[in-house]
């Protein structure tokens, strides 16, 4: 219950570490009404959001939805003009959906893996039109991630069905649909 002068009164906090963040998720309540805090610490960066008791539900949802689709297979749509919230957010009933390039990303890859490796471990699905690693520009080290590109958008599909979570080089791979636009080289 909050107190009658008007501060936050903390009623639940659940640490959490996720890779090298921290993520403090504080449940906490004023004279408005309740609210979840979510608090990233990466470094000496800090980033915080609050979600309404209102909201909460909904949070919930998009949550246990991320999390049976798996982040490689989401879909994210620009949220409709005049709708609840701002910037992406899932596209209900789209999860599954083939990709819309013939492009893919990995990601995790290791520091010693080169171009060919690369178009070899994913020509096991399709035709590779072209891989590449992408590297530093002063320094030409491996920035651990790449992109292949296949010659249909259904190779690419099912790349990603079939190559996510795999191993190359000892490194697990990350392998989703490239968002980057086409630049003309």
């Amino acid at each position: 219950m909050a107190q009658a002068d008007g501060e936050d009164v903390e009623l639940l906090t659940k640490p959490l570490r996720v890779e090298q963040k921290r993520i403090y998720l504080n449940l906490r309540e004023n004279p408005r009404g309740r609210y979840l805090r979510i608090a990233e610490v990466t470094g000496t960066n800090r980033s915080t959001i609050i979600v309404p008791a209102s909201g909460l539900q909904d949070f919930r949802d998009l949550l246990d939805e991320f999390i049976a689709v798996g982040p490689s297979d989401m879909v994210f749509t620009e949220a409709p003009a005049g709708g609840r919230g701002r910037g992406r957010r899932p596209d209900r009933g789209e999860a599954g959906k083939q990709p819309l390039t013939n492009r893919i990303f990995v990601g995790n890859l290791s520091w010693s893996t080169q171009w060919h490796d690369l178009k070899e471990h994913f020509s096991s699905v399709g035709e590779v039109v072209r891989a590449d690693i992408f590297t530093e520009t002063k320094t030409n080290r491996s920035r651990g991630c790449g992109m292949v590109e296949f010659a249909s958008v259904e190779e690419a599909a099912a790349a990603i069905a079939t190559l996510n979570n795999t191993e190359l080089d000892g490194r697990v791979l990350h392998v989703r649909e490239d968002r980057e636009p086409v630049s003309d080289e």
